[in-house]
């Protein structure tokens, strides 16, 4: 009777060990001590490479509507600059630029099930390795692609953390990415020429410049954490949304 209660015991202690262990929760990355769990979304992506461009001077803008101060502008729009210049891009001077890329963070912020429910790409939920295999079983062109993009839509996401971390001490940070090509903006030149009269040239205005191609994206970055503080979750998400949006080209 006694070796029962110590085996008990063992068990429940062994059972206790475990559950402080954060495991994998879906499509989560967890650290290696499982104090923190993060997560990224993003519902689309842009394929594209400098060397298609014949003018690679890209013009970015980053701005922040969250209304969270903490958010160096300047900073972060060269880092995120440097990391499309180390891809072949080239810096603009502001009026001669080809490509035109906006970020706009929307939301940076502690958990809030507000933002679940204005991003759907964050309150999804399933599992990621379902929707996969329904849709490769799919014929035709897309199956097995179709079936990846199935299944990042309705992997685990931002809900999946709430019940792990107090709201505290869960971020998210949402930015909504633009990237446009520039369409060429003429301005026909007309000459007038009189027999006798020096050489007349006007200028037309051919209206405002457009973009031929637009493409929007909106990328979200998210986590949670226990034994840390708000402002270190916090850092870790921005940092990794800055990665994520150098990534988007």
């Amino acid at each position: 009777m006694q070796l029962g209660r110590r085996g008990f015991v063992t068990l429940g202690l062994a059972g206790l060990l475990g559950a402080c262990r954060r495991g994998n929760v879906g499509d989560m990355v967890v650290d290696g001590k499982g104090e923190r769990m993060y997560g990224m979304r993003s519902d689309g992506s842009v394929f594209t490479d400098a060397a298609l461009y014949p003018n690679r001077r890209l013009k970015l803008s980053v701005r922040n509507l969250s209304g969270d101060p903490v958010w160096d502008l300047d900073s972060v729009r060269e880092q995120i600059l440097q990391g499309y210049l180390a891809k072949g891009y080239l810096r603009s001077d502001g009026v001669d630029f080809g490509l035109k890329v906006d970020l706009n963070v929307v939301r940076s912020q502690q958990f809030d099930r507000d933002v679940m429910a204005q991003f759907a790409l964050l309150g999804a939920v399933g599992t990621a390795g379902a929707g996969a295999g329904l849709n490769a079983s799919q014929n035709g062109p897309g199956g097995a692609a179709g079936g990846a993009a199935m299944g990042l839509a309705t992997g685990a996401t931002l809900g999946a953390i709430a019940g792990y971390f107090v709201a505290d001490n869960i971020y998210v940070v949402v930015t909504e990415a633009t990237f446009a090509v520039r369409r060429n903006a003429t301005r026909p030149r007309r000459v007038v020429t009189f027999d006798g009269s020096p050489r007349i040239e006007e200028w037309e205005e051919s209206g405002y410049g457009s973009f031929a191609q637009v493409h929007r994206v909106t990328i979200a970055n998210y986590g949670g954490g226990r034994m840390v503080t708000q402002q270190e979750m916090a850092d870790d998400i921005r940092q990794r949304q800055i990665r994520s949006l150098i990534s988007l080209l």
